[in-house]
């Protein structure tokens, strides 16, 4: 027998991505599935057409669903989009053939193991969409720490100034070392982070490696922490060292890099 959550779980996630008439569609086929787990479902050769129509319905709307997800793949700056988008068309293709083994199908088993290969190629579609998420927050993080150059730069011109000034800037100078130390280890493991998530193919995979994505991130975010609380003090040298415009710029650039 072929259970209502066996079916639904190849469509369900997928329902956020459709609109128009292919919502209205998917909600015949719900409706549908509602109807026969009120009564019961019985899968045998006399339901077997009908069966066999609701797994192409169902193939259909999820490969629908992952192009409308790879077209505003295409559309967005995800940094590693190339590699999600290339994975999506592989699940399509996939999902393509589970259709045509759905549809070649004749006898009740064929069309439960053609069934639930398609269940693992979409469950295995998840798997990308989840991964284009982990790394769109990844690339927000990342897209912050890298704007922090611009704050040495600015510090560096400063340090020069001063120096010309005859003001001893090592305290700067060490503030600033440890700011740019931090801030490239925070990179590093963002990096390592979105390495991770890119290895997984499967739930089980991504179950285990997701424990060390946190684990990146977690020392990532420790790092930009650390970058925080250095340029805290960066900001009260400068005002020390320098007058009211140093201060102003400085405080400029700090909004450029923490501004979205």
């Amino acid at each position: 027998m072929l259970g209502v959550l066996a079916l639904l779980v190849l469509v369900a996630p997928a329902m956020a991505a459709g609109n128009g008439e292919d919502l209205r569609n998917t909600v015949k086929v719900f409706e549908k599935v509602r109807d026969w787990q009120r009564f019961g479902i019985v899968l045998n050769n006399d339901t077997l057409d009908e069966a066999r129509n609701l797994g192409v319905a169902m193939v259909d709307f999820g490969v629908a669903s992952l192009e409308s997800i790879k077209n505003r793949l295409e559309e967005s700056n995800l940094s590693m989009k190339d590699e999600i988008i290339a994975e999506i068309n592989e699940h399509i293709t996939d999902l393509i053939n589970a259709k045509e083994e759905i549809e070649a199908a004749e006898t009740v088993e064929e069309l439960k193991e053609a069934m639930k290969n398609a269940r693992e190629v979409w469950r295995d579609a998840k798997v990308s969409l989840q991964k284009s998420i982990i790394i769109g927050v990844l690339d927000r993080l990342e897209t912050f720490v890298e704007k922090g150059e611009k704050l040495e730069d600015f510090v560096e011109e400063k340090i020069a100034e001063f120096e010309e000034e005859g003001k001893d800037t090592t305290l700067l100078e060490n503030w600033l070392d440890s700011y740019r130390e931090h801030r490239e280890m925070a990179l590093e493991k963002i990096g390592e982070a979105k390495e991770k998530v890119l290895e997984i193919e499967t739930p089980q995979q991504g179950f285990e490696a997701m424990k060390e994505v946190r684990e990146a991130v977690k020392t990532a975010v420790q790092h930009t922490k650390e970058c925080v609380k250095d340029l805290r003090e960066i900001i009260q040298l400068i005002n020390q060292y320098g007058d009211a415009e140093d201060s102003e710029e400085l405080m400029q650039v700090v909004e450029e890099v923490v501004e979205e």
